[in-house]
């Protein structure tokens, strides 16, 4: 692959990483999502969180879906896996939490031109299709989702597969580069969630690693890089589309 190739590639993976983010985390915290997670007798938006994502493993050890998670202290992940009801089995929240990000998309996407929504998930598809399972193993569970939706759910469900793809990549790049998972909580240049607060949130404790800009930097280059070949499928000017039509979907929500 031609150099200018490359860096086409890194750059869609660039442009589209923050929107896809905030996509998924507007989702996440929304209002109906929140009241979906006490319907299922789940511990407040994290626990849906926790069981939402790692649920595509299945009913397995709390240890599992904390290696897969990565962000979140062990013990934390384990509260919430282990403090479900009894007779919940995580697969089935895991499309529960599709289905809460459909309902988010249905309300939050109508607006916009299905013609176009199902352009994105075209071109989504073919990324996900494209990338190794090896990746991060909730991508590879999620895509694998069956969930039956129209083009505003099919649109928020395939960006977080994307989310998810960056998310494993990410959590291999944090240990690559030493910082680990907490260590890059606390190097985040987000003042929202990032510190020691949030780290506190997620459950790690003090003492609290020291801030690592350049190692952070790093990360996030590595990130880029591991995430790079998903999108060779993609021609210069479907990766510009694929940008445009991310940055849309974003652009309907503030």
């Amino acid at each position: 692959m031609a150099m200018a190739d490359r860096m086409h590639r890194a750059s869609v993976v660039e442009h589209s990483a923050k929107p896809i983010l905030e996509i998924g985390r507007q989702w996440m915290l929304d209002e109906r999502t929140v009241e979906r997670s006490a319907a299922l007798g789940l511990d407040g938006p994290f626990g849906f969180w926790t069981l939402g994502r790692a649920g595509v493993l299945g009913d397995v050890d709390a240890d599992l879906a904390a290696a897969a998670i990565g962000f979140m202290a062990p013990a934390l992940v384990r509260h919430y896996w282990e403090s479900r009801p009894a007779d919940v089995d995580p697969s089935d929240i895991a499309s529960e939490y599709a289905l809460a990000a459909a309902d988010w998309a249905g309300r939050t996407l109508a607006d916009l031109s299905s013609a176009r929504l199902e352009r994105l998930v075209v071109l989504a598809q073919r990324v996900l299709a494209e990338a190794q399972p090896s990746v991060g193993v909730l991508f590879a569970g999620w895509r694998l989702l069956d969930v039956p939706l129209g083009p505003p759910g099919a649109t928020a469900v395939v960006l977080n597969c994307l989310r998810e793809l960056r998310g494993g990549a990410h959590l291999s790049a944090v240990q690559a580069v030493g910082l680990g998972p907490c260590g890059a909580i606390m190097s985040t240049d987000d003042p929202v969630r990032g510190g020691e607060p949030w780290a506190t949130r997620f459950g790690w404790e003090a003492p609290f690693p020291a801030r690592d800009p350049v190692r952070r930097r790093e990360a996030e280059a590595m990130t880029t890089t591991i995430c790079r070949p998903a999108y060779s499928c993609l021609s210069a000017d479907e990766g510009n589309e694929f940008v445009d039509l991310v940055s849309e979907v974003r652009a309907a929500f503030e």
